[in-house]
């Protein structure tokens, strides 16, 4: 009596062990889970920033590239007076404007408002240089165009920090997302791992049951 209840007492203790194991497997493949999960979403998140700063700096370069070919064109037109250029240096200037606009709206970079307010002031400037032009007084169109020119190299130096910036931004912002990618996918290997350790030792106890259950159940030949 006393080894029998010694027996019926050891079980309940023996399975103890086994729960506490199947427990901490279980609460391992749910963490490893989320932190995949977590960082799938960080990776995500650091890559439309990467995508949204890559686009920024490539419109400010696009404003730059455009501006540099109005001036071009407009130094051409105060020196020949050809009317013909007109359109183009519009068109240039529309696109540079363009382009401003969709990176201001983007961007919020020290220094984006005083690249604004510079590029207006010289589209401006240039629609002033252009009349002055078309009226006749070449000398003034000239005049205007050499006071323009520092303005224009300001709104050049800062189109290129602004650039540099966002460019340099999308870099950090890359070397993140790389690391929560690496991350996630180290997060879903120790999840599917110990996911198979549950579902095999989950599997080694059933069986282990059932031959215990076909043990017992055999008669004794003794």
């Amino acid at each position: 009596a006393i080894m029998s209840n010694l027996t019926r007492t050891s079980k309940p203790r023996g399975r103890w062990p086994i729960i506490g194991g199947f427990a901490l497997l279980g609460v391992i493949v749910i963490a490893a889970a989320a932190v995949a999960a977590w960082q799938a979403s960080v990776q995500q998140s650091n890559e439309d920033k990467v995508e949204s700063h890559s686009t920024t700096a490539v419109l400010l370069q696009n404003v730059e590239e455009e501006g540099g070919i109005a001036a071009t064109l407009l130094q051409q037109y105060v020196a020949n007076g050809d009317d013909t250029l007109i359109p183009e240096i519009q068109s240039h200037t529309a696109a540079a404007t363009e382009s401003l606009t969709g990176a201001a709206a983007q961007s919020d970079a020290a220094g984006m408002d005083e690249i604004v307010a510079n590029a207006v002031g010289l589209v401006g400037g240039a629609g002033q240089i252009i009349a002055l032009r078309q009226s006749g007084d070449v000398e003034g169109a000239a005049t205007a165009l050499v006071e323009v020119a520092p303005a224009f190299e300001e709104l050049n130096l800062g189109l290129a920090e602004v650039a540099d910036q966002e460019l340099q931004q999308a870099a950090d912002l890359q070397d993140r997302a790389d690391r929560a990618s690496g991350l996630s996918q180290w997060s879903l290997i120790v999840s599917a791992a110990a996911g198979a350790t549950l579902g095999l030792a989950f599997l080694a106890l059933i069986g282990r049951s059932f031959i215990r259950r076909r043990v017992s159940k055999t008669p004794s030949t003794i």
